[in-house]
């Protein structure tokens, strides 16, 4: 399936190298168009629209940086800025609105009270999307590798190796 129409997601976060080196390689082997967001959190107690210049900054610089490692002409790429309570709606409306074919996501290796947690973002991301999500997850650096696991030839038990 090919996939023409990309969102990929950038949080300025290690995962959004690959995150966009991903979506990009996904749209070039295609001849499709990604388009990038930054989506900045709006606090309850501002108004949607307040102005918010520190993490506006942030986001377009993570949106140039993006934009640079993508490696596509300017044509087949648009980034965008937006504002929203949350991210995950947020998403999913943009998907929507471009009818995108795929979003790329990417998180760190994320933790809540020292357990793996995807927090609420991605979870409603890869429920409500009205496309294909691939997520890139990065290493964490400290998770144990699983143990390889062998079948046995005579009873097809599995057996842990390493």
């Amino acid at each position: 399936m090919p996939f023409n129409r990309v969102l990929a997601v950038v949080t300025d976060d290690p995962s959004d190298i690959n995150t966009i080196t991903r979506a990009a390689d996904i749209v070039r082997d295609d001849d499709g168009h990604l388009f990038v967001i930054y989506v900045i959190k709006v606090q309850r107690s501002l108004p949607l629209d307040a102005e918010l210049e520190d993490q506006t900054a942030r986001g377009e610089q993570v949106l140039h940086r993006s934009a640079r490692l993508a490696r596509l002409p300017r044509s087949d790429i648009d980034s965008q800025l937006l504002q929203a309570r949350e991210i995950g709606p947020a998403v999913v409306h943009e998907a929507i609105v471009r009818d995108a074919d795929a979003i790329v996501i990417g998180t760190s290796y994320p933790t809540e009270f020292g357990a793996f947690s995807l927090g609420t973002d991605i979870p409603y991301v890869l429920e409500h999307a009205p496309c294909d999500v691939i997520l890139w997850r990065e290493h964490s650096g400290t998770a144990r590798p699983a143990a390889r696991i062998s079948r046995t030839a005579r009873n097809g038990r599995a057996a842990r190796v390493g």
